[in-house]
């Protein structure tokens, strides 16, 4: 409220009382439900990374942004958060982890309301029409508008249980001073047809989880940027470890997405010993096609890269690529631990779509924070590996981008030279980039 109250001063503002209900409706959601929706919380960067989409609220509602003061409080209020996120986590190194903490933040908030209030000279004066849930806005989200008053008038009561834990009214009076500065710079780039706050690298990192119950490390190529500011597409290609049991979850996971081909790059020797579970089970296609280089451990830390580009020149390689391009829906690729053989099959066709490098290492790191029970019990039951040569470390996946580089040139013309052809490349590309959606 006390930056909504800056903002109606300095810009011409069709509705302050529209704006100001803008500017408090993403946090009136359901009682017992999260602000996931309201807030319009998607995962990006292979799901690592969670951020608002600003992009999408813009669709849905630029125009009237325009007309309307609600919408335009509405988007702000996103704007602040992402300005809040970076404040409290990346300036002040805030642990919502441990037990305790974001009640105790939270509390701080209430010690804090009536120094914000005085300050900033607020008051309880927000309007809401009757007819409110005939608004075009609740389309977005079933807004729990009957409780916002009650909260108000809660938050106006002056509250003095506890000490300040965390939140302080210096901290408070920095932050409002910090997301008045990137809302106006916001305002003027909107005003421009541009934007300021780049909701992909305002995001914050979240903790790499399987997208299956019974695996690892099954992860999203969706949701990278690329070089032409259009993202690769979620739910059609997936990265994944072996799968050792099913689950009717982990199938209506798959089965709702579409992602029916399974390309299972593991060698005779492993899936004689664990055969795939996907194998003849409808509405799966099952594609064993085994890449014997990286089914084993490299000699030392110096041979991971040089194993990677073994594993590129794989002469089943190309039927990987030729498999996931004829796919007719969404695939998921597997080798054993998802680290090395997917990785590489990751990163060349992130490549292919363009992403930038640091998010190509960034997948590839994502595994060793989902393995990391699998490397305890490597480290458990083989005492004599060196457990630093499969462990991911980023030089490993830096050194094979520049050795992929100096042999291929670019993810295209390895395909081309590996033999997969022209209208299967192109077809493999409109299966990982999103031809309409920037971000």
């Amino acid at each position: 409220m006390a930056v909504t109250k800056i903002i109606a001063k300095k810009w011409e503002i069709k509705d302050r009382n529209r704006l100001l209900l803008g500017a408090v409706l993403p946090d009136v959601y359901r009682e017992g439900d999260t602000s996931h929706e309201s807030h319009l919380i998607i995962r990006i960067r292979g799901g690592g990374w969670v951020t608002y989409d600003l992009t999408n609220f813009k669709k849905r509602y630029g125009e009237r942004m325009t007309e309307d003061s609600l919408y335009l409080g509405y988007y702000l209020h996103l704007v602040q958060d992402l300005v809040y996120r970076d404040f409290v986590y990346n300036e002040y190194h805030w642990n919502p982890t441990a037990a305790g903490n974001i009640e105790r933040l939270h509390n701080d908030y209430r010690l804090i309301n009536s120094y914000i209030i005085e300050k900033y000279g607020l008051r309880n004066e927000l309007f809401i029409s009757d007819d409110f849930e005939k608004e075009p806005i609740n389309a977005l989200y079933p807004f729990g508008i009957h409780r916002l008053y009650d909260d108000l008038k809660s938050d106006f009561t002056a509250f003095s249980d506890g000490d300040i834990f965390f939140f302080t009214k210096e901290m408070a009076d920095s932050f409002i001073g910090k997301a008045c500065e990137i809302c106006d710079k916001e305002l003027q780039a909107w005003k421009k047809g541009k934007s300021f706050v780049d909701a992909y690298d305002w995001a914050w990192k979240k903790r790499a989880v399987s997208l299956l119950e019974t695996t690892l490390n099954t992860r999203e190529l969706g949701g990278y940027r690329t070089r032409q500011g259009k993202m690769t597409k979620v739910h059609t290609l997936l990265r994944s470890d072996e799968q050792k049991q099913l689950n009717s979850g982990d199938i209506a996971y798959l089965s709702e997405r579409q992602i029916t081909t399974i390309i299972d790059m593991r060698t005779k020797r492993f899936t004689s010993h664990l055969p795939s579970l996907f194998a003849n089970r409808p509405p799966f296609g099952y594609h064993n096609i085994p890449i014997e280089e990286g089914s084993g451990v490299p000699e030392s830390i110096e041979a991971v890269p040089v194993s990677y580009m073994n594993i590129a020149g794989s002469v089943n390689m190309r039927q990987v690529y030729q498999c996931i391009a004829h796919a007719p829906q969404g695939v998921l690729f597997h080798c054993s631990a998802g680290k090395d053989r997917s990785g590489v099959v990751s990163a060349i066709l992130l490549l292919l779509a363009e992403v930038g490098d640091k998010d190509i290492i960034e997948n590839y790191m994502m595994t060793k924070e989902c393995n990391a029970k699998r490397f305890a019990l490597a480290r458990k039951n083989h005492p004599d590996l060196d457990i630093n040569i499969i462990i991911p470390r980023e030089e490993f996946m830096i050194r094979f981008l520049q050795l992929f580089r100096e042999k291929y040139g670019d993810a295209e013309n390895y395909m081309r030279r590996i033999g997969v052809l022209p209208e299967e490349i192109e077809m493999i590309q409109s299966k990982l980039v999103d031809t309409e959606r920037k971000h």
